[in-house]
């Protein structure tokens, strides 16, 4: 069989395989981690190219999926868990996530219908028209397509070894999601980050619900700066992303990343100089050229500058027929 997708070694028992995805972010990549129990991070959509993928991948390493005898995902989004029951008929593999991953993973009738009418108020509070809730809908729709019904056999928490992997540490690193967790192997300096630092892209500071209708919205930017300022104390020698090429350098990333988020939070306060807007008025300001194509993203960033402006009391709100609107 030809190879389809790009297989290595990235370091010490570390074998990274590149994943083609549906999605405009592109290849994910999931990791194998050699030792008592062979270990894959994350697993790609469900497509049978990333499916023949991920064996092609395994097999260059010298293995079978059904050698593999644990699976930890480092968040809950369809291409990094897309094929985790795939893998687990084939392999019989135990499962680990942060316990946020669990509603997500098991497509919990409940909580998606709770999720359905957390973000259709939260859209209209945005001030989004009817429209493009329609456009959003579907994209959901279609991106729950790449994923199916799977389980999490045991939670992972802040700063425990890695089950079987006592040299790896478990970090909860909220922000892109709330159920994002990274790897840490103080031995060597090695991270496996997910999709909380990616080189190429700034990670979305996505908005998501709350675990329970009785819950506040999670401020999704603030968790992020503040996850990106924990890493940036660490040692880390080099960083494995979920997306594109590894992270050297992380702390001048990471200072970069957060310099830029504090512009586009300048920017938002000059918009709201000339006059009161919406959230999704200020996100078609902002993203001109994207909010149309993918708006969940950019209305996600926007609403956390928001979330911020309002931390640092330099916002009033007003509502009127229960669309926010947003001045200094």
């Amino acid at each position: 069989m030809e190879k389809i997708g790009k297989t290595k070694e990235v370091a010490k028992g570390i074998y990274q395989i590149e994943i083609p995805t549906p999605f405009p972010v592109g290849p994910v990549n999931v990791y194998l981690l050699e030792g008592a129990y062979l270990t894959l991070v994350d697993t790609g959509p469900l497509t049978e190219e990333a499916w023949q993928t991920l064996n092609q991948g395994v097999r260059d390493i010298g293995y079978k999926v059904k050698d593999i005898r644990q699976v930890v995902l480092t968040h809950h989004h369809p291409d990094h868990c897309g094929l985790l029951e795939r893998v687990r008929q084939v392999s019989g593999a135990f499962t680990y996530s942060h316990p946020l991953a669990i509603p997500y993973v098991k497509i919990d009738d409940s909580f998606m219908n709770f999720q359905a009418k957390f973000f259709n108020r939260l859209y209209y509070e945005c001030g989004v028209p009817e429209e493009s809730l329609i456009i959003i809908n579907e994209f959901n729709d279609l991106s729950m397509s790449y994923t199916e019904r799977s389980h999490i056999d045991e939670c992972l928490k802040h700063d425990q070894a890695l089950p079987h992997f006592p040299d790896w540490h478990v970090l909860f690193t909220p922000g892109h999601s709330q159920s994002q967790l990274s790897l840490y192997r103080a031995d060597d300096r090695v991270m496996i980050s997910g999709d909380h630092i990616i080189k190429h892209i700034s990670s979305n500071a996505l908005i998501e619900p709350p675990p329970n209708p009785s819950s506040k919205r999670p401020l999704s930017l603030i968790q992020y700066r503040t996850s990106l300022e924990m890493c940036a104390n660490m040692e880390i020698d080099i960083i494995f992303s979920g997306h594109g090429a590894p992270v050297i350098n992380h702390r001048d990333l990471i200072l970069q990343r957060l310099l830029e988020n504090w512009k586009r939070t300048d920017t938002i306060r000059g918009l709201l100089k000339e006059s009161e807007k919406t959230v999704y008025e200020l996100t078609t300001m902002l993203f001109p050229n994207v909010y149309q194509k993918e708006l969940t993203l950019p209305i996600s960033e926007t609403l956390g500058h928001i979330d911020l402006l309002q931390i640092l009391h330099q916002l009033e709100v007003k509502q009127r027929n229960e669309v926010l609107y947003y001045s200094l």
